[in-house]
């Protein structure tokens, strides 16, 4: 990257200029940002970046709380990957995004409308299926939502609904509040791997291959409630790293309770094979306890320059 900034500072005014490059795009203010310090507190005028093709306008107060209004139009996603390398996302986003929080201790507010096109995650070996999402969500004091389609090729392949009941404000910290809230909602996905398994942000490892999820959750957010299946029967999983690569892989399982139990895992390992059976839980409050036995034939779990090995056994 490369940035260059020009400020003027007075009393009553402050006014900066940006003009650089990141990760390939330019970016530059179409007018100097304006910020006006008040005993502590600061507010950002109304300010528009320009990103190539895109660009953001951004609104906000800074001081004893926050206040952030931004509205997005065409903004290039690769952006990200400037903060968080490896991460290989792209797509455009279109839409708004806007926060509020009165102090550190009060409930956030937060408002998201976004239109996202084209979205994919490359990795060194691969770029995943770009996918069209639109997804709208919100969290007030006194309850949240989500809700998100997400399309390829103008088809729908999955669609998401949650909801939140936070607690009352007696019932401890707003992050308590919200990790206790009773939720409730589902997940309906039919399509590559690749694209759910992008929002993982594993930076070089890649899953591909169709996948059918169905789920319904409840319970609370620390602890949810699930009941559903999770079905694929030719995935390929690679590891960059260490060049770690299961094809031809099956996988049944279904979701009961806390719990995903693995019912049946069987992939190709080079010339071996890896079969797997257990169960993960998803409840933080527990710590994500699992139990997951592994049995190994002949398997190539390595192969790259730093490291080669082939296993047989069982592991536990």
């Amino acid at each position: 990257f490369r940035i260059a900034a020009n400020a003027e500072l007075t009393p009553k005014l402050w006014r900066a200029a940006l003009n650089g490059r990141a990760r390939g795009i330019d970016f530059r203010t179409t007018s100097p940002a304006r910020i006006i310090p008040r005993g502590g507190s600061y507010e950002l005028l109304p300010t528009r970046i320009d990103f190539g093709q895109g660009n953001i306008r951004l609104a906000g107060t800074y001081g004893n709380g926050i206040k952030l209004q931004s509205r997005l139009d065409r903004l290039d996603l690769s952006l990200v990957n400037a903060f968080v390398p490896g991460l290989g996302v792209s797509g455009k986003a279109t839409g708004s995004l806007d926060f509020a929080q009165a102090s550190s201790t009060a409930f956030p507010r937060a408002d998201a409308r976004l239109s996202i096109n084209g979205f994919t995650r490359t990795t060194a070996a691969s770029v995943s299926q770009p996918i069209d999402i639109n997804f709208v969500g919100k969290l007030l004091a006194d309850g949240g939502e989500a809700r998100a389609v997400m399309r390829r090729g103008g088809t729908v392949i999955g669609r998401l609904v949650t909801s939140l009941r936070p607690l009352s404000a007696g019932s401890g910290s707003w992050v308590t509040r919200v990790l206790e809230a009773p939720l409730s909602g589902g997940i309906r996905y039919n399509g590559p791997a690749d694209t759910l398994f992008s929002f993982a942000g594993q930076a070089d490892q890649r899953l591909s291959g169709p996948i059918g999820v169905a789920a319904d959750f409840s319970g609370r957010v620390s602890q949810p409630q699930l009941s559903g299946i999770i079905r694929a029967n030719s995935l390929t999983y690679e590891n960059q790293t260490y060049g770690t690569r299961l094809s031809n892989m099956a996988i049944q399982g279904r979701f009961s309770g806390d719990r995903l139990e693995l019912q049946q895992l069987r992939a190709t390992a080079g010339d071996g094979t890896v079969e797997a059976q257990g169960s993960v839980s998803l409840a933080s409050n527990s710590g994500y306890p699992m139990d997951v036995r592994v049995t190994l034939d002949d398997a190539r779990l390595a192969r790259s320059d730093a490291l080669s090995a082939t296993a047989t056994g069982n592991l536990r």
